[in-house]
């Protein structure tokens, strides 16, 4: 039978036959999900593809989120290496809008080479993979612009650069088997090479949501059709979620800021939150600690909804909108 281009459906049709009856339910550490993370993804070149085969060898839901989060990365700054776990330092005290971003970058006062450098200090919060992380993507301001607005550059820097700490946050409700955590930043050199180009919060941080949600969901898919495949759950729901990673991924590949885009995705996470209540009498069969996490870790959809809810209507109205 002849292949399609939708090779991470064929290789997800073809894994699936050589998947264990019963998942193991003591799950490994992150270190184990790392390195098949990395071996599968690499056969990848589509972040979205990575993110569904890093679902798929995913041993729990926690793990999948991982795979798409940093997939979804890849997707954002094409430049970052797939062998790494990188992770988005947005957050701070007052949130994520640009006016509540207080790290600053400023220009070092021991610059006196032909290499221009700065120093970061600044603290984040809420950070996904905090302690697992090899680079950090943080956003932070170089001042004020002449409209008064907050200035922000985005820069990549290894997370053992002198002057990061980690602080891990405790009692972390969901999928606690990654970390999350705080960064202090004190005097960080930041060099010239480091900064990313473009504007801060318009290149980066406003469509990362958009690219999150679509590769998280994928890399979601990709763990549910893993378990499909291992407990038996039947061809219609196979297909069901098998549909549902083609849908997600032509999206994924689609520019994060069309308005056509924000609308098609609504429909698209409805039909997966659909799929998801469709899988309740199958995960009851499931039962113990796999149920338990799934039941526990399923929200994740829902978090960050009234900005997503803010984004489609934003996008009705600019099809609605009279000349």
């Amino acid at each position: 039978m002849g292949k399609t281009n939708l090779h991470i459906i064929d290789w997800l049709l073809s894994s699936g036959r050589s998947i264990a009856p019963v998942i193991p339910k003591t799950y490994p550490e992150f270190a184990s999900f790392r390195q098949a993370f990395f071996r599968e993804s690499a056969s990848w070149d589509a972040p979205v593809d990575r993110a569904a085969a890093g679902g798929f060898v995913s041993d729990c839901a926690a793990f999948a989120f991982a795979a798409g989060y940093c997939s979804a990365l890849q997707r954002l700054v094409p430049a970052l290496p797939q062998n790494a776990i990188v992770c988005f330092c947005i957050t701070e005290e007052g949130g994520g809008h640009p006016r509540a971003i207080q790290s600053e970058l400023a220009p070092s006062e021991k610059d006196g080479g032909q290499t221009k450098t700065f120093t970061l200090n600044g603290k984040k919060k809420y950070v996904t993979c905090a302690t697992e992380a090899d680079l950090f993507l943080a956003a932070a301001s170089d001042g004020m612009r002449d409209d008064g607005k907050n200035n922000i550059r985005m820069l990549m820097i290894e997370s053992l650069r002198p002057g990061i700490r980690i602080l891990p946050m405790k009692d972390v409700r969901l999928v606690p088997e990654i970390s999350h955590g705080e960064i202090i930043f004190t005097d960080v050199a930041v060099f010239e090479s480091d900064l990313l180009p473009g504007d801060g919060y318009t290149d980066y941080i406003k469509p990362f949501r958009t690219i999150e949600d679509l590769h998280v969901t994928a890399a979601i898919l990709g763990y549910l059709f893993k378990n499909a495949c291992a407990y038996g759950w039947g061809r219609e729901m196979k297909e069901s979620i098998l549909g549902r990673i083609v849908s997600v991924r032509s999206l994924a590949m689609s520019s994060p800021t069309a308005a056509a885009v924000h609308i098609v995705t609504g429909d698209a996470l409805k039909q997966v939150r659909d799929l998801f209540n469709r899988l309740e009498p199958f995960w009851e069969k499931v039962g113990g600690e796999a149920k338990q996490a799934w039941d526990r870790d399923k929200i994740l959809m829902n978090i960050a909804d009234k900005a997503r809810t803010r984004r489609l209507q934003s996008a009705w109205e600019f099809y609605e909108k009279t000349e």
